[in-house]
């Protein structure tokens, strides 16, 4: 066995979530490892679709380019109820209009995609090492910190690292989580599904690049229900299908034969070519841990939370996770706060985890009523349910309207703008993500490119003591803040700051706190705000 080998934090799991986690930790130059089971990245599309604040951390990182190419048109956010793809429609949904609250637009893309791009980048990453072919056997937590023993499995040699913080994001059975006695709250199985990953050129039938997906309803209403989804706009499908209440309930699984012949009477295209790329059986869930953190262990992604897919929040929802705790974990390792900044964690995605999952439930059970409307043959009916679709694919308010309310953020008083998962409404206030604004006629710069890796003094136009005020304050405390002067103050861009007003805003974009005045000494002011969130 290898031992002593050192880490400030070890990352289980090398999916988006873990890597994810990886690229932020190396942005703030703090050191880790990432240990994935797996030989290599996903080679299923598993989730599908990255919400718009997904897409902005993206570009933040330079990957939103790469990562959009790989997906869907832009207004292919929409599905399609047919009794065939080739076949009849009963109804279709409608793109999610862009109302430019945003610089990065939500993508259709599919995880293996997503996977593949973000570990290429991390490839010249300087404080970063990713282990493939590596399990976690045992996580022991001590005074000093971590102990992780991991083994390589191809050739059993076994490794005894010292990190100093753990990152579980081993998934939806996650190992670390159950060792640490992390109770999951909520029903663990709502259905088993079978998930078909297949090649076929459906090049032939209309819009069939464009087109996020079909539930499909064949007129033999023997036949159940079929969810295809489009992965690449091309020649990738990915077939859905519930196969049981509690466990697998076919007979047996689908013979290759079998299978092209289901695929075939599905599409609407009999003499089809299609080739069986890989298959999963999964369970739908929905479940929040009881608490998102043990001691010097954190869990993220599908090892805090498991939702229904409807709606595409679970892998969006470990992304921000990870941007949520890896600033976190970089100031505590730094010594710019303490300790009890990472028990802000749990206080601030608890509550968004369990919001997602609603959410996420609730598109689940509008499935539901649209194929029992389907199945009724009532035309009203049906274009009432196709028509409620929306709600399950135009959620800029789920996506961007995340305020925390409890956490590391400074209430000033105010009531939270009324939450529509449907509809985003910009603002300032603390726990709310910064409004983004356009800094530049040709729309290259926003202000969301400020906050990377500091704490940035954003001041209204006419605030510059504000920014004074910050210069002082971080030379006196050793903390980097960056100082920041907006263009304009419109409270219909969401800034309520006023001409004379501040903002301090966290690395993650969210806002901290909020003083729309100027005070007689704004250095002490600001400097009692950074205190109360940092120690």
């Amino acid at each position: 066995m290898k031992n002593n080998e050192r880490t400030s934090v070890m990352i289980v799991g090398g999916g988006p979530v873990g890597l994810s986690t990886a690229l932020l930790l190396d942005r703030f130059g703090v050191d880790c490892v990432v240990a994935e089971r797996s030989p290599a990245t996903t080679e299923h599309p598993k989730a599908r679709g990255c919400m718009a604040r997904t897409m902005e951390l993206f570009r933040q990182w330079g990957v939103e380019d790469a990562i959009r190419d790989r997906g869907l048109p832009s207004d292919a956010d929409v599905f399609s109820v047919a009794s065939s793809i080739a076949g009849t429609e009963y109804g279709r949904s409608r793109p999610e209009p862009n109302l430019d609250q945003t610089p990065s637009w939500k993508s259709i893309v599919a995880q293996d995609a997503v996977e593949e791009e973000l570990f290429k980048k991390l490839k010249n990453a300087r404080h970063v090492r990713v282990r493939f072919s590596t399990e976690v056997v045992s996580v022991e937590e001590d005074g000093a910190g971590v102990a992780v023993r991991t083994r390589s499995v191809e050739s059993g040699e076994e490794t005894l690292w010292r990190s100093t913080y753990v990152v579980a994001a081993d998934g939806a059975g996650s190992g670390v989580r159950r060792a640490s006695g992390i109770e999951m709250g909520g029903p663990p199985t709502l259905a088993v599904m079978s998930n078909d990953y297949w090649k076929g050129d459906l090049s032939s039938i209309r819009h069939s690049s464009d087109c996020a997906g079909w539930l499909l309803f064949p007129e033999d209403r023997n036949e159940p229900r079929l969810t295809i989804l489009n992965t690449n706009g091309r020649d990738r499908w990915l077939s859905v299908m519930k196969i049981g209440d509690v466990k697998d309930e076919r007979e047996r699984p689908w013979t290759e034969a079998e299978f092209v012949a289901m695929t075939r009477r599905y599409v609407g295209l009999p003499n089809l070519g299609v080739e069986m790329i890989n298959r999963s059986i999964w369970r739908v869930s929905k479940q929040v841990a009881a608490t998102f953190r043990k001691g010097r262990i954190f869990i993220a992604g599908d090892a805090a939370h498991r939702f229904p897919p409807n709606g595409g929040y679970g892998m969006n929802s470990g992304i921000q996770d990870a941007h949520n705790l890896a600033w976190k974990l970089a100031f505590v390792v730094k010594g710019f706060a303490t300790d009890r900044l990472l028990d802000t964690y749990t206080a601030e995605r608890k509550p968004v985890a369990q919001s997602n999952a609603n959410f996420s439930l609730g598109n689940l059970e509008r499935f539901n009523a649209l194929e029992e409307a389907v199945r009724s043959n009532n035309q009203d009916r049906i274009q009432f349910w196709t028509d409620d679709m929306d709600n399950h694919t135009h959620s800029m308010g789920q996506s961007l309207g995340v305020i925390y309310e409890e956490g590391a953020v400074i209430r000033d008083g105010t009531v939270p703008p009324p939450y529509n998962p449907r509809v985003y409404t910009p603002n300032d206030r603390a726990g709310s993500r910064f409004p983004h604004l356009w800094l530049d006629p040709s729309r290259k710069r926003t202000t969301l490119d400020w906050f990377d890796t500091e704490f940035v003094v954003v001041a209204g136009p006419l605030g510059s003591g504000w920014l004074e005020a910050g210069r002082d304050v971080s030379a006196k405390t050793g903390v980097p803040l960056g100082l920041r002067a907006l263009p304009r103050a419109d409270h219909r861009d969401g800034v309520r700051m006023g001409q004379r007003g501040v903002a301090l805003v966290r690395p993650d974009g969210h806002v901290a706190w909020r003083m729309p005045w100027m005070p007689s000494d704004p250095a002490k002011e600001l400097a009692g705000a950074l205190s109360t969130l940092l120690n």
